[in-house]
């Protein structure tokens, strides 16, 4: 056999190199990141001011959005379709119409909004998320319910390859305006 105070100073050099390996591959790897020493970018200032929030929370105060959905405007979560034409839905729930038209506002781009005591009106609007469609958005207050009327305004496409007067006779006048069969009107 050999000395034991030899063979504890090999185990103990055999540990220390060990422990020193693992401290160098550590090191190592810390000190190879790309990013290490670059600081990160600066987000543009409109988001740096905008808190954001949690994906699966609202805001205070903010409407969640629900499954149904009126000419690509999602309706709200606490919002029943009431009634589903094919060129207007309307949606009731016990929310504050202000809270409703802030829910509108953030989902659409309006060409106009009238805003009043009991209705708010957005006109020539298009929901962000489906811009191919012009809906009229009215929110109404009716005692302690608001109502979400969202009526589809789009023309449809103009026939191709008809001249003017082909498209006036169409809608059933001369090209001077004037009615083509005025017993057609009675």
């Amino acid at each position: 056999m050999g000395d034991p105070r030899r063979m504890k100073r090999g185990v103990l050099s055999r540990a220390a190199v060990a422990l020193a390996a693992v401290f160098a591959c550590a090191s190592a790897a810390l000190g190879c990141r790309s990013d290490a020493g670059a600081p990160a970018p600066a987000p543009p200032p409109s988001e740096a001011a905008a808190p954001r929030p949690p994906v699966d929370k609202a805001l205070p105060g903010e409407l969640a959005e629900g499954v149904e959905q009126a000419f690509g405007l999602p309706i709200p979560r606490r919002m029943k379709v009431r009634a589903r034409f094919s060129d207007a839905v309307f949606a009731v729930g016990e929310i504050p119409a202000e809270r409703v038209a802030n829910y509108v506002r953030t989902r659409v781009l309006a060409g106009n909004v009238e805003t009043g005591p009991a209705k708010t009106i957005f006109s020539r609007a298009t929901v962000k998320s489906a811009p191919h469609r012009m809906i009229r958005i009215e929110v109404v207050s009716r005692a302690h319910v608001s109502e979400l009327v969202v009526r589809d305004e789009t023309r449809p496409p103009a026939e191709r390859g008809l001249s003017v007067e082909e498209r006036w006779r169409r809608n059933g006048l001369t090209p001077d305006g004037k009615v083509l069969d005025p017993t057609r009107l009675e």
